[in-house]
């Protein structure tokens, strides 16, 4: 029963993030089934920072474990670190820059939705991260990693991950040409 809980509770998280994604007029992508640490494909109409519909893979993580509350309203999550080494890529190695999605379930709590008379509300906490470009780690299992405050499931705070982490930024360029000196 252990692995239908589990499944019940990815699934949940990721219909959040879609409920929040659609709620941003980011447009989803087909189902990703966890294709590579990627469940949610979302994308962003329009031009941004000269690209056209600016895209990210979202691996989603949900969870009822009580994720660590640090300064700020920053919140920590131990991710594995299988994941973690897929996710800290560089994005310019990504064909589609891949981000972290967290969601924190209270634990012990029959109820996810709770209705309410003007309207119903999720129970939990929802947040993301770009792990791109963070060093590798020597850990075995697991590695923390910090999600700022700032980075909800608003749709103000969803275009943002767009802009910032959907459009592709150029290749890194030497600064020496590897022709220089060579013989003729």
């Amino acid at each position: 029963m252990v692995g239908v809980k589990n499944t019940q509770q990815g699934d949940f998280g990721e219909a959040w993030l879609k409920a929040a994604a659609a709620g941003a007029d980011l447009v989803l992508g087909g189902d990703n089934s966890d294709l590579y640490k990627s469940d949610v494909r979302l994308t962003l109409l329009g031009v941004f920072g000269g690209m056209h519909n600016p895209a990210v893979s979202v691996q989603v993580k949900t969870t009822t474990e009580r994720l660590g509350v640090l300064v700020g309203g920053v919140r920590s999550y131990n991710l594995d670190v299988e994941t973690y080494e897929v996710l800290r890529q560089p994005s310019v190695t990504q064909s589609t820059p891949r981000v972290l999605a967290v969601i924190g379930l209270t634990p012990r709590r029959l109820m996810r939705v709770w209705p309410r008379p003007r309207g119903d509300m999720l129970l939990g906490v929802s947040r993301w991260v770009s792990l791109a470009g963070l060093p590798a780690t020597s850990n075995r299992d697991t590695i923390a990693v910090h999600l700022p405050a700032a980075n909800t499931f608003h749709p103000d705070s969803l275009r943002r991950m767009m802009v910032e982490h959907g459009v592709r930024r150029s290749t890194p360029v030497p600064l020496v040409s590897p022709w220089a000196g060579a013989a003729r």
